[in-house]
């Protein structure tokens, strides 16, 4: 069966290997760089002059997912659940394309929202994971 749309996939490893999920539908209007966020202090002096430390800046993506169907809730949980505890995953943007990168998840919730009658929706907000790779062959 020919898919109408790039595939993306999810990898991670809970200790006993990877594990791949696929998602039945993409993320949809994911856009096509990664964002940027600073962790920076700013403080005004009493002469009105700004100074500013920088700590970092962070490579973050925002996946939505508007279409997800009943059936892929079951995965998705198993996945969130590891996720949540501040685990590393690996994106694929495209499930057959051996190209990815490692994230963290910034969300600290995961709440589907109900869409239409078997459907849900929700956002993934991650950042890109700065040190040693954790999925296997990434």
């Amino acid at each position: 069966m020919t898919v109408p749309y790039i595939q993306c996939m999810f990898v991670y490893n809970t200790g006993s290997g990877d594990v791949q999920f696929t998602p039945t539908y993409p993320a949809i209007g994911k856009q096509p760089n990664d964002c940027l966020a600073a962790t920076r202090h700013d403080s005004i002096t009493s002469s009105g002059l700004k100074q500013s430390v920088l700590e970092r800046i962070d490579d973050v993506m925002t996946l939505p997912f508007l279409y997800v169907p009943q059936s892929d809730l079951a995965a998705w949980k198993t996945m969130m659940t590891w996720l949540l505890a501040g685990n590393v995953f690996a994106y694929f943007p495209n499930a057959l394309v051996d190209s990815w990168n490692d994230y963290t998840l910034d969300s600290m919730d995961w709440t589907p929202k109900w869409v239409a009658p078997y459907t849900f929706s929700f956002t993934l907000q991650c950042r890109l994971w700065v040190g040693t790779p954790v999925v296997s062959g990434s």
